[in-house]
């Protein structure tokens, strides 16, 4: 860790001003409006709340995974990764980074299927762990 706030990782990789958010959404307000972009961003954070309760994770869990999603989707573009795949992967990955536990493959599975029920979740566990090593790249670092 770097003894200067200002030297550290997390000013140098997270601290975003107002433009560099604006540069990021600019490829998601193509398609959507500001108002649309932060309501899908409040759906997601419930969606991520509910797998959360649904596996019976600390609430520490549930808010890093929050955090994780809203820093990769900071980065990238909605289109890059489907939220719907990117929600359980950011759990699933908060789970292992707050030493709960790693949460089993079929749990979680399980949990997005009833989670996601009007939509019949589309995605496997494979998916799941292919998103779970994209989403361990430096973006989250």
């Amino acid at each position: 860790m770097a003894g200067n706030f200002w030297q550290s990782s997390h000013y140098l990789q997270w601290v975003l001003d107002k433009q560099d958010l604006m540069k990021e959404r600019q490829k998601d307000l193509k398609f959507l409006t500001e108002e649309e972009y932060w309501k899908l961003q409040i759906f997601f954070a419930n969606v991520i709340q509910a797998l959360g309760e649904h596996l019976k994770l600390r609430q520490q869990v549930i808010a890093t995974a929050t955090v994780y999603f809203k820093r990769f989707y900071a980065r990238y573009s909605l289109k890059s990764i489907d939220p719907v795949l990117m929600a359980p992967t950011c759990v699933f990955l908060a789970s292992k980074v707050e030493e709960f536990g790693v949460v089993s493959n079929t749990r979680l599975i399980s949990a997005a299927t009833s989670v996601f029920k009007p939509l019949k979740y589309p995605y496997l566990i494979d998916f799941l762990l292919l998103s779970h090593s994209y989403l361990g790249t430096p973006v989250l670092h």
